[in-house]
């Protein structure tokens, strides 16, 4: 076992202070659930474990002229439940989806975001919302597409003595649909073997603006943007989804794991647009799919 101190940071000041002076051995805990794993591992031996959950500016969630803003350190239940996400469904249903109830209540969406797992949960929900990564450090600020972060399985954009302080997204106007699916090997506490959310509008009994996302399906969670393309402009129709359900798996980049071959992670990707688009269309339109 290695030896590392562990600060609690009073403010965002403080904690950007205790990271510049750390450098590359200093580690941020919000809480904990990625880190303990790695530190327990040997994967990563920080020196410096710089605590921000007691910090209130990164535990808020803040809606501003149409952009919503979460704190890095707002857990996974607080997000499921929070009035402010009420009509983000994509993002409240993700949070639910998460592990137990005490990953949940500890694990938190600054922390999801770093971790960059190819399967985690909240990323397809951000990224269909065009989630940006707000970073910190001693002496800058700056804010990143959620989609250029990640750069592969546990890689970001994130530089030493720089903390994710939030993330931030906006809403369609007027009426939009958004929904999050998953399927794992079990009902409950499973890592997706795929995960896909939709963020739609249907102005005029067409769709409009349609944003998919899937993760544990490639490298890094990912928009299938393909499939997005054909829907647009569109009525649903059954042809339609096949088409969209084919073009979303032909998007897919999937490895074997012990989880799932990569041909089944292309075929249930496939399977969950299809599901999402189905009640994008029923909730937007109420009506039935098209059968012509």
């Amino acid at each position: 076992m290695f030896e590392f101190d562990c600060v609690r940071a009073r403010d965002l000041g403080e904690a950007l202070a205790l990271l510049a002076r750390g450098g590359a051995e200093a580690a941020v805990l919000a809480g904990g659930t990625d880190l303990h794993v790695l530190m327990r591992s040997g994967a990563r031996k920080p020196r410096v474990v710089v605590a921000i959950a007691g910090i209130p500016d990164l535990r808020l969630c803040e809606v501003t002229d149409g952009t919503v803003r979460l704190g890095a350190a707002l857990c996974h239940a607080e997000i499921a439940r929070h009035p402010r996400l009420a009509g983000v469904e994509a993002l409240t249903q993700a949070a639910r989806a998460v592990g137990s109830p005490q990953i949940r209540n500890a694990g938190t969406v600054g922390g999801n975001v770093a971790n960059a797992s190819p399967a985690g949960d909240l990323y397809p929900p951000l990224l269909a919302l065009e989630g940006r990564v707000g970073l910190a450090s001693a002496a800058s600020r700056r804010e990143v597409a959620l989609d250029d972060f990640v750069t592969g399985p546990g890689q970001t954009k994130l530089a030493p003595g720089e903390m994710i302080t939030g993330v931030a997204f906006g809403t369609p106007a007027g009426k939009f649909y958004s929904g999050f699916a998953k399927i794992g090997l079990r009902n409950a506490v499973a890592i997706s073997v795929a995960n896909c959310a939709m963020v739609a509008t249907a102005p005029a009994g067409r769709f409009g603006d349609v944003r998919l996302a899937c993760g544990a399906v490639a490298p890094r969670p990912i928009r299938m943007r393909k499939a997005e393309a054909l829907l647009v402009g569109e009525r649903l129709t059954a042809g339609l989804v096949e088409e969209v359900s084919r073009t979303a798996s032909a998007e897919c980049d999937p490895i074997t794991d012990i989880r799932a071959t990569a041909a089944y992670r292309r075929h249930v990707a496939g399977v969950l647009v299809a599901r999402l688009v189905r009640a994008a269309w029923r909730d937007l339109t109420g009506a039935d799919v098209e059968q012509a």
